[in-house]
């Protein structure tokens, strides 16, 4: 069976030239954004799908120094201020929070900053007691024994719950959130000029 050549010629003609500058403009090779434009265009009738794979976290502990190896990544200064002032903001070094993002990435969990751990660890406190609460009133009602249970008791343990409900979700979406990244105009005018 002849295997199928993944390379395709084209003739541009007249359009060569413009092609080449719009994508030097963009700072790509042409075959790269020529690729880009089939997959979003096979994408939007449905013929092509992009596989990501998504790993999960191990619940055994690692060996972090045997295991773990050196990878040394090049950031201009700007880029490492940024960072420096995005770690520095969420009471990380500035490895945590590379080391955060990379795993948010490959596995789409949560990396909490010790600051959310510290309010999700209150929040769990917090509604603990209020189940130690709830199962006194179930065993009273099971004994038979007459609760003093009013409807405004539960509607306080209600918004008790609710509340600390509401701590655990904004910590969650804090940390799903921080790695989200907003299409800036260099993005938009791309998505523009493919059309």
């Amino acid at each position: 069976m002849k295997k199928e050549n993944p390379y395709l010629n084209v003739y541009l003609g007249p359009l060569k030239e413009p092609w080449l500058n719009y994508c030097a403009s963009l700072g790509k090779k042409p075959g790269a954004v020529f690729k880009e434009a089939a997959e979003q265009q096979l994408k939007k009738v449905g013929k092509v799908e992009k596989k990501v794979t998504v790993f999960k976290q191990s619940k055994k502990e690692t060996d972090a120094i045997e295991e773990s190896g050196r990878y040394e990544i090049l950031l201009t200064s700007s880029e490492k201020k940024a960072l420096f002032a995005r770690a520095d903001g969420e009471f990380c070094s500035p490895r945590r929070w590379l080391v955060d993002l990379i795993r948010r990435a490959l596995t789409n969990e949560p990396q909490f900053s010790t600051k959310e751990l510290e309010k999700l660890g209150e929040s769990n406190y917090q509604l603990l007691a209020i189940g130690r609460n709830l199962n006194q009133i179930a065993k009273k009602l099971n004994e038979g024994q007459i609760a003093p249970l009013t409807v405004s008791d539960i509607g306080r343990l209600r918004k008790e719950i609710d509340k600390h409900t509401e701590i655990v979700n904004a910590a969650m979406r804090a940390s799903v959130e921080r790695w989200q990244i907003e299409e800036g105009d260099r993005s938009s005018k791309v998505g523009n000029n493919l059309k």
